[in-house]
């Protein structure tokens, strides 16, 4: 199967399904589209598979099979009731925690627009995620993560969502963003702004730009899970809102880069708490 979409995105999660590092929860956050829906729900596929094949679900499976038919035993999904996802909704699914997997290697339960959850909704998940279910994995898919408790996000492993399925294309962009990020780590604001200045006021350039540097930032992000790595992802996210909403180019990347850079040289050491089944 031929996935569209965000390339990062499917070789980060193909990497977490080959390796079997796989968090106990996700947070798919980005703008809703078909691509992302589509990865996501190989992915839940690729989760329930017996028999994965090289990160990909084999087809072949008795697991497959029942998600194929759209009949999983093992797939638990939820979405908002109005303008809210309530408590008695959060209800629904505690039955379930009780047991083990009845058909495939994990039970999925997937959560959209988490950031409608009333208050004592989103803290009875809370509980859920701070203390993991044996062979249970929780999917969160949000437009925007900002909304939600920062101890929700934390406790999941972030998957950024850009749109447009680009990937950093040669070898000669991938340096030039590793380039850009040693400015940023350990530049001044003095060389930072001396570079934002040959972009000049080309969108499509800034754009690239803040895309690149969220790529080395995840990179970074997955190695160390420190909450300013993750401050500075929630960033550059919405410095490419704004660029898309035409927003100044100079005044988004001046005041973004700035904040990045300033997270990264001062910014917290802690490292975020997201256990995985390995531990």
């Amino acid at each position: 199967m031929k996935l569209r979409g965000d390339g990062l995105v499917r070789d980060q999660l193909k990497e977490d399904l080959k390796k079997g590092s796989i968090a106990h929860a996700y947070l798919m956050a980005g703008r809703s589209s078909e691509e992302k829906k589509e990865i996501v729900m190989w992915f839940v596929q690729g989760l329930l598979c017996l028999e994965p094949e090289d990160g990909h679900p084999c087809n072949a499976c008795i697991s497959c099979q029942a998600w194929l038919q759209q009949l999983h035993p093992d797939f638990h999904y939820l979405q908002p009731e109005g303008s809210s996802l309530k408590m008695d909704q959060l209800r629904l699914w505690s039955s379930f925690f009780r047991y083990r997997p009845n058909l495939g290697r994990h039970q999925v339960f997937f959560l959209e627009q988490p950031e409608l959850l009333t208050a004592p909704a989103a803290n009875s998940l809370l509980k859920v995620l701070e203390e993991p279910l044996p062979g249970t994995v929780f999917l969160l898919a949000t437009e925007d993560e900002r909304s939600l408790l920062p101890t929700i996000v934390s406790r999941c492993r972030v998957v950024y969502f850009r749109g447009g399925g680009e990937k950093l294309g040669s070898e000669e962009e991938k340096q030039k963003a590793d380039s850009f990020f040693r400015i940023l780590k350990d530049g001044t604001p003095a060389e930072l702004l001396k570079e934002l200045r040959l972009l000049g006021t080309d969108r499509g350039a800034a754009r690239n730009l803040l895309q690149a540097v969220l790529s080395v930032l995840e990179r970074e992000y997955r190695l160390e899970r420190k909450s300013s790595l993750a401050d500075c992802l929630c960033l550059l996210l919405e410095g490419m809102r704004q660029l898309e909403d035409n927003a100044s180019v100079p005044l988004v990347l001046s005041l973004t880069l700035y904040q990045v850079q300033k997270r990264l040289q001062c910014g917290s050491t802690n490292v975020l708490e997201s256990r995985d089944e390995n531990g």
